[in-house]
Formats: structure tokens, C-alpha cells, sequence
């Protein structure tokens, strides 16, 4: 590598950690740099076994429609793949059981495409066509001790190969996308960088799971499920079909309800559900792995864009950067979405500051992730902090007026096509949530509106639409 800090500045990446974020992340980096180096602690095993670094991948992962959308861009025709092995696109209005804790969802086309998929097999897609790109090289069982830098940049990552040799490997910008265990804040402190502002919001999720054998022609539906429901129904459960004619049911249970890992059990929590689906599946499908249970699921965020002293050359994304609950889908969606926009902070840095330099860069894109971040934070947390049991600096008045006036929403989404539509493409991620304030939606939001609810929801639609900066006209009911 050059001595000097800027040139060849676009020469060589290293990502640290090789799950969705970091695989995402690495294909981003492919269009801007001539080397990209994917650094796994894990070693390499064979399709859609679990890694020990992501033991929760033996679960239900769904990765929402806007995910899906970045995936197919970043990975063109890797929907095909899924198509051949028996993971068909379908629409999640039409071929989704979904019961919410408010109503249950009809089943009507909305026009938002849906593959499902184990976590396993839509790594291994995307790892594959890394692999076969000149430009990357994967490194397995490699451990990651700390980062290499000069003066106020990172310029590498120290590394511990499998037989205890250690190894500088420098690079002209490191990303960390090594999950939410992932020990980054140690790694800035070692540097002598403050650690950041770190918010835990923890609903007390568990979840189990197993796996099933199932001809897909067995169900008219793709998916159902059924979401625990605050105050008082704290459990929940899910089953969809995955790739080659296999299906996933995962339990779930919140607050201080804990999911079984022993078979009677399993089906005796599944047989309590208020909708049959899950349990008539459990009945007729053939199990074909154990029942596996999981529990660090608690949405964890740090600020790193909070931070006065930020290194040069080195980001933070995925799960190291913001973990969410898993019971609302996210994780994997964020994930690429943020390398999305890593990619789009390059780009802008070259027109930005011209040539190689990527000075500046960093803690920009640290503060654009951020708002990447925020809107499913808001969901995931906001939702979390109806169990009154959430460990967690609980927020201020207008949640309780933003939770009011989403609750009429999803109560109308279970009997208007247009608000049902609305409701999952912001639940989606493909709209932003203050799309659901629109006039035409909030007019009816307001009229169904109990009388002393009726200020409280306009209050709520007025303050969230205020916290965002976005602005829609207003219509009083």
C-alpha cells in the first residue's frame, strides 16, 4: 500500500463478517474498489447448516419486500435461484394468513412480492456469486483481534489465523459488519476513541423452532402468522415454506412467557394459539430437525454518529450497528439496506471530495445510516414497549399517542383495501411510515377514532409527522 493517506484510496476493502450485512456489504464495495477482502470467524460449511457465529439462523428469517428489492439489485437474478430450488415469489397480501393483535389481515393482492427462504440458503446464494467475482477474496476461520491504524485512520484489521500465527492485513477501508456480539467497541476504545451512546430496549422475546418436510402443493398459503399481543397474550407463532418443499415453525413468546424446546411442549404451545395453522402443520408435516430455542433478542443500538472523534477509513453496519428484535422481520432488510446506502456515501464522496479521497466519509455515512436506522427503530422499539415488562428507558408521551392512532390503523387495515395496502408498505419498509398519515387515511383514522381518543390520534399523526420533518396536509375530522 502507498504511504501516502489518499492515493490509491480505492485499492482495497476488508468487510468483517460474512452474514447478510456482510455479504451485502462486500458486493456493494466490488464498485468501488479494485480488491474486497470478506473476513468470517466462521469456517465455511455446507448449505444451509447453521454458522456458530449466527446461531439464530435456524429460525423463521424473513426478508421484507424492500430487502428483497436491494438483494435482486445487488445480486441480479438471485430470485430465479430461489425460483428453481422451490422458493416462488408470491404476494404477501394474497398468499399470507397474518393475524394481528388488533384483527386479522384479509387475503387480497396488494401488489408486494414476497420470497421465503432459509437464512442458510440465502447466505449461501449470495456468497456463491461473490466467490466467482476476481475481485473478492474470502477468508474463513480467520479471527478478527483489532484494527491497524495511523494516526486518525484505520489501515487494516489484526487478524488470528486457525494456527495461532496473527497477521496485519491492511486496507484502504474496513467495514464491520460483524453482528450485534461483535466486540467493535472494544476495538475503538483500543485506539483511544469514546465508546457510544447505547440503548437497549428488551421485550424478554424467546422463540423455538423446527423444521419440516411438506409438498408445497399441501397449503393454499405461502405463510401464517399470528404476533403476541400486549397486555395479555403473549404468545405467538409462525410457519412458511421455504426452499426445496420444507417448512420453518417458529414460536414465540414474550415478556416472561418462555418458548419449550421439549416436543409436548412445542405442540402444546402451538395447539394454544387462537388460529389452528401452525398446529395443523406441526400435525401433518414430518419433523426433520430438533426443536431449537433462542433468546438474545433484544434491540440493541449504538450511536456512532453520536461521536465528536470517529476514525477515517472505518464504518460500522448490520446488526454491530443497530440489532432488532426479530419478531418484526428487520434485521435482514436493514442490513442491505445499508449497504445500499455505504454505496451511495461512496458515490457521493467521489463527487463530493473528488478523486480517491475518502476523507470525511466515515462519520458521514455513520449519520446517513442513522436515519436508515430510525424508522424501524421506531417500529420495533414502540411495539416492544407495549409489554409493560420491556426493560428499557421507556419514551415520552407522544409514543402513547402514536401507538393510538396505529392502533386504529391496523384495526382498518383488517377491512379498507387502501389502508391494508398502505399498512405493508410501510410495514415493508418500501414507504415510510408517515405515509400512513396521508389525508385520505388519517380522515379516516380520526372518524373511527373513539371520542377521547379523537385528539389524542390527531395529537399522535401531528407530533410524528413533526419528529420525522415530513410534511402532509392536514384534514380534520
Amino acid at each position: 500500500m502507498s504511504d501516502s493517506p489518499e492515493r490509491d484510496a480505492g485499492r482495497h476493502a476488508i468487510v468483517i463478517g460474512g452474514g447478510i450485512a456482510g455479504l451485502a456489504a462486500a458486493r456493494v464495495l466490488t464498485e468501488h474498489f479494485e480488491r474486497v477482502t470478506l473476513i468470517e470467524r466462521d469456517r465455511h460449511s455446507a448449505e444451509g447448516t447453521s454458522r456458530g457465529g449466527a446461531p439464530q439462523s435456524r429460525h423463521a428469517h424473513v426478508l421484507l419486500a424492500s430487502g428483497h428489492r436491494a438483494m435482486e439489485r445487488l445480486f441480479p437474478g438471485i430470485g430465479d435461484e430461489m425460483e428453481a430450488a422451490g422458493a416462488p415469489v408470491f404476494d404477501v397480501g394474497a398468499d399470507c394468513i397474518s393475524v394481528y393483535p388488533r384483527g386479522r389481515l384479509p387475503r387480497r393482492p396488494v401488489g408486494i412480492e414476497l420470497r421465503l427462504t432459509s437464512r442458510g440458503f440465502r447466505e449461501e446464494l449470495m456468497r456463491r456469486r461473490l466467490a466467482a467475482d476476481p475481485r473478492m477474496s474470502i477468508r474463513d476461520g480467520v479471527t478478527v483481534q483489532g484494527l491497524a491504524a495511523e494516526g486518525r485512520a484505520v489501515r487494516g484489521v489484526r487478524l488470528r489465523l486457525s494456527g495461532g500465527a496473527e497477521e496485519v492485513l491492511r486496507a484502504d477501508l474496513v467495514v464491520a459488519a460483524c453482528g450485534r456480539e461483535a466486540p467493535v467497541v472494544d476495538w475503538l476504545s483500543a485506539l483511544g476513541y469514546p465508546a457510544p451512546r447505547e440503548v437497549v430496549v428488551d421485550a424478554g422475546l424467546s422463540y423455538s423452532s423446527r423444521w419440516y418436510r411438506l409438498p408445497r402443493e399441501a397449503r393454499d398459503w405461502r405463510a401464517a402468522t399470528e404476533l403476541p399481543g400486549a397486555p395479555d397474550r403473549p404468545r405467538g407463532g409462525v410457519a412458511f415454506s421455504a426452499e426445496r418443499d420444507t417448512w420453518v415453525v417458529t414460536l414465540m413468546g414474550t415478556s416472561k412467557a418462555r418458548t419449550p424446546t421439549d416436543e409436548e411442549g412445542f405442540a402444546a404451545w402451538a395447539r394454544s394459539l387462537q388460529t389452528p395453522y401452525v398446529y395443523d402443520l406441526i400435525k401433518e408435516a414430518e419433523p426433520i430437525s430438533p426443536i431449537y430455542g433462542y433468546a438474545r433478542t433484544a434491540n440493541r443500538r449504538r450511536h456512532f454518529e453520536e461521536l465528536s472523534r470517529f476514525p477515517e477509513r472505518f464504518v460500522v453496519l448490520g446488526d454491530a450497528a443497530a440489532a432488532f428484535n426479530p419478531v418484526y422481520g428487520q434485521g435482514m432488510t436493514v442490513g442491505m439496506l445499508g449497504a445500499l446506502e455505504l454505496g451511495s456515501c461512496l458515490a457521493d464522496q467521489r463527487e463530493r471530495v473528488g478523486g480517491s479521497s475518502l476523507t470525511g466519509l466515515s462519520r458521514r455515512f455513520q449519520r446517513r445510516l442513522a436515519r436508515v436506522l430510525d424508522m424501524p427503530w421506531q417500529i420495533a422499539t414502540g411495539e416492544d414497549f407495549r409489554w409493560p415488562g420491556t426493560a428499557g428507558e421507556r419514551p415520552g408521551s407522544t409514543h402513547k399517542l402514536v401507538q393510538a392512532y396505529f392502533d386504529i390503523v391496523l384495526r382498518l387495515a383488517t377491512e379498507e383495501p387502501e389502508v391494508h395496502a398502505a399498512m405493508l408498505r410501510a410495514t415493508h419498509l418500501l414507504d415510510p411510515a408517515t405515509t400512513l398519515f396521508r389525508p385520505g387515511i388519517a380522515k379516516r383514522v380520526l372518524g373511527h377514532a373513539a371520542r377521547p381518543l379523537l385528539v389524542s390520534a390527531r395529537e399522535a399523526a401531528e407530533a410524528l409527522v413533526s419528529r420525522f420533518g415530513v410534511m402532509i396536509a392536514s384534514e380534520r375530522a
